[in-house]
């Protein structure tokens, strides 16, 4: 088994929101590049709410997030 990372923009976010909800874990880089690392519980064209490892919530307006990386795995 491999894995791939798949990348979503921010524009695509909302399109993709059922996709990422399902994501037991994704990561959310910012446009200041810090990234988070948890499971997203809602996906709204204004913001996203998510939770890490840790069970902060952290809520972030859709402009600050540059996008969202999620690995996937493959039969090669």
């Amino acid at each position: 088994m491999g894995k791939r990372q798949t990348r979503i923009l921010r524009k695509d976010i909302v399109q993709h929101a059922q996709e990422l909800l399902q994501r037991p874990v994704v990561q959310v880089v910012l446009r200041n590049r810090v990234v988070l690392h948890g499971s997203l519980k809602q996906v709204t064209a204004e913001q996203l709410v998510m939770q890490d490892q840790r069970e902060g919530r952290h809520v972030m307006p859709l402009p600050q997030i540059e996008e969202i990386i999620y690995d996937r795995e493959t039969a090669y």
